[in-house]
């Protein structure tokens, strides 16, 4: 069995929650990082916080008025509504498109998390909110 090297005097201190996130995205075929950037809304986030406890609040409602029996709930809304939530949790990018600078606005998010052609991008994004390194650094006193 492998032995794993503790690390002597860890100070909870030294790392912060952050508020955004800033991934990059990676190389779909060589999983090389790219000089691309998504900046995402933490769980902390108010606007992210805000869309979490309304599908919460949303799924107890629906729970409670089908008797506790589950939810039965179409593919395709499911879908959309997870666009909502990507379209919400995103904050900025450094994207370039066709050779030139992809603006971002909600709108574009939209399109580009849609795009059949882009779904590489959407299951990175979806990975990237689940990861809680992209959220957190290095406080000033480390």
């Amino acid at each position: 069995m492998k032995q794993t090297q503790l690390v002597n005097d860890f100070d909870i201190d030294d790392f912060e929650d952050l508020e955004i996130g800033v991934f990059t995205l990676v190389n779909p075929q060589t999983s090389e990082p790219t000089s691309s950037t998504i900046t995402l809304a933490s769980k902390e986030h108010p606007a992210r916080k805000k869309i979490d406890l309304q599908k919460t609040r949303k799924l107890r409602s629906a729970f409670l008025r089908s008797g506790g029996k589950g939810l039965n709930t179409d593919p395709l809304d499911d879908i959309e509504e997870e666009t909502d939530y990507l379209v919400g949790v995103t904050l900025g990018w450094n994207l370039t498109k066709g050779g030139k600078s992809l603006e971002f606005t909600a709108q574009a998010a939209r399109e580009l998390y849609i795009d059949p052609k882009k779904q590489w991008i959407r299951a990175q994004v979806l990975d990237a909110l689940n990861k809680n390194e992209v959220f957190i650094k290095a406080s000033a006193k480390a």
